[in-house]
Order: structure tokens, then sequence, then C-alpha cells
């Protein structure tokens, strides 16, 4: 696992559990994990031979709703592989707040 993002994630003082939770899934996706790096040390996505789920990156997901920029657009990414369905049910809903 990138160094630097357990360091984004002990800055962010995230709950233990959580996480664990969060840095497992990047292990499992190591190739979301680089751009997540890459976004951490530059504060931009990558545009060239980024990860494509499902016709997204994680550029476009963060382009959906101002609570998908950074990190949480990885994590939605992740998502997409792991559980296409549930993602795009999310997708499709809009990210409204209540």
């Amino acid at each position: 696992m990138k160094e630097i993002i357990k360091e984004y994630y002990s800055k962010a003082k995230i709950m233990p559990n959580l996480l664990d939770s969060k840095i497992e899934k990047f292990e499992k996706n190591e190739d979301i994990a680089n751009e997540f790096a890459y976004w951490i040390e530059n504060k931009k996505y990558l545009t060239d031979n980024c990860v494509i789920i499902n016709g997204y990156t994680a550029e476009k997901l963060s382009q959906l709703s101002p609570y998908l920029v950074g990190e949480a657009s990885f994590q939605l990414l992740i998502e997409l592989r792991e559980n296409s369905k549930k993602a795009m049910a999310k997708i499709s809903k809009g990210f409204k707040v209540k």
C-alpha cells in the first residue's frame, strides 16, 4: 500500500475501523490506489491511462457531485468494480443530501 495514502487518512483522522476498510479496498485495487496517490500528490486526476469502469473515471465521478471530489470518487470507482449494481444505483439516484 502506498504510504502516501496511509498518511492522507492519518491526517484526516479517520476512525480505525473505517480506516482498515478503506485501506483494504485500496490494497485489493492497486491500480485505483496508484491513481489516488497521484491525486493526493498533485491535487488533480490522471487523464491519460486512467482506470475506466462502466464508462466512469475518478475524474468523471467527481464531476457528478461536490461530494465525490477526491477520495470519494476513488472509493466509488472501487465500488463500481466490486459491486457494480449498487454503485450504478447510487449514481442514477444522484447524491442528494436529506
